[in-house]
């Protein structure tokens, strides 16, 4: 009963050190981080009326944050591919392990790269606007 106890005593303090761990990190993120993800609408009116710093850093921020997880996507794609690849089949038909599924994958992971690379042009092209916009 006593190692119960303790047991869940022990489990009851590391859940709320994790819970305490994750609150002060959530209160240390920056404020202009705390701010919700854009929508496609305020993407929009933010792309075609951006004037201010704050304005063009945040479609800036966006374009980044959509790199980033076009990368990652692109990433797990490739890895995909090339287990694929390794464990091709003889049988031609789209079932893991045949070559129209490497081929698949390695399809939508140029794809994905194209997206970042485009995405991240856009960011910097915000980010330039950014530094001559007036406020």
């Amino acid at each position: 009963m006593l190692n119960h106890l303790l047991s869940r005593r022990t489990l009851q303090k590391a859940v709320f050190a994790v819970a305490v761990g994750m609150l002060t990190g959530m209160v240390a993120v920056p404020a202009g981080a705390k701010d919700k993800p854009l929508s496609k609408t305020e993407l929009k009116r933010l792309m075609t009326g951006a004037e201010t710093k704050a304005e063009h850093a945040r479609v800036a921020e966006y374009f980044e944050a959509e790199a980033t997880r076009y990368e990652t996507e692109a990433r797990e794609h490739g890895e995909l591919a090339l287990f694929y690849q390794r464990n091709t089949s003889s049988n031609p038909t789209k079932y893991p392990g045949s070559m129209q599924t490497f081929d698949h994958c390695d399809a939508l992971r140029k794809s994905l790269e194209q997206a970042a690379e485009n995405a991240r042009q856009l960011a910097a092209e915000h980010r330039k606007m950014e530094q001559e916009a007036k406020k």
